[in-house]
């Protein structure tokens, strides 16, 4: 058996990094694991003390704080993901925007937050994270309508990307022609969500990242919203045909 080299990390690390942004979470675990020499194929050295000067996951957190049997795997799965984007030639991140340029062309771009556990639109983040986390803790807002219609803005960001296709003006976006069967050609840009399936935010991430990489069933996705938006919006005209009501406490 080889001896072990004392291998640190931060020595040679990129200290401009925004401290507690996903940018720097991912480099410290690739600056810890790629070039370590006593790390084979899996990633499984931690940032050293990582968690005691910057933002980590949420769900890493409170593994770590309740002492979880779960903390090893979780660390683990983190460090895997890391590799992933590290090693990937299709995904750039720039502090807490990551942007995937997908296999057939096309680009998505999108905010994550670790402590909140989701994504919204590129460069949101900074916008919407104080009413989002407010909203977490059981604040409504609606005594204030200036800060209810803050929080339902911040709320109707969640989930969202950008896909980058061109706008027609309208404010609609054509579907790329490599995808087949689509019964519409046009959807609402402001309607791109992409809504989580797991149970942590880790597999979410990499379901999200997989779907954008591949560059196909996210436009599936993406029309079958668009079909399900435009249906509610000729039922709700039907019921309102002189208009909706405006009572902002009922939004």
């Amino acid at each position: 058996m080889s001896e072990k080299i004392d291998f640190k990390g931060w020595v040679d690390f990129d200290w401009f990094i925004e401290l507690d942004s996903f940018e720097f979470f991912i480099r410290a675990i690739e600056a810890w694991n790629d070039k370590n020499p006593n790390i084979a194929e899996t990633w499984k050295a931690w940032p050293e003390d990582i968690e005691a000067f910057s933002m980590i996951p949420k769900e890493i957190t409170s593994a770590i704080e309740n002492s979880s049997e779960d903390e090893s795997s979780i660390k683990l799965e983190w460090m895997d993901f890391a590799k992933y984007i590290c090693h990937s030639g299709y995904i750039k991140i720039e502090e807490n925007t990551i942007t995937i340029e997908g296999k057939y062309g096309n680009t998505f771009s999108f905010d994550i937050s670790m402590g909140l556990e989701l994504w919204l639109p590129p460069g949101s983040l900074d916008e919407y994270g104080s009413s989002l986390k407010a909203i977490q803790d059981g604040a409504r807002g609606k005594s204030n309508l200036g800060t209810h219609m803050k929080y339902l803005e911040a709320s109707t960001a969640t989930w969202k990307i950008k896909t980058h296709t061109e706008d027609d003006g309208l404010g609609f976006h054509d579907f790329p022609d490599h995808v087949k069967g689509l019964d519409l050609k046009q959807y609402e840009g402001y309607s791109t969500f992409i809504y989580p399936t797991k149970d942590t935010l880790v597999g979410n991430l990499k379901y999200l990242f997989d779907l954008l990489i591949e560059d196909y069933h996210i436009w599936e996705i993406l029309h079958e919203q668009e079909v399900k938006r435009r249906k509610a919006n000729e039922e709700w005209n039907k019921k309102w045909p002189n208009g909706r009501p405006d009572d902002w406490m009922y939004l």
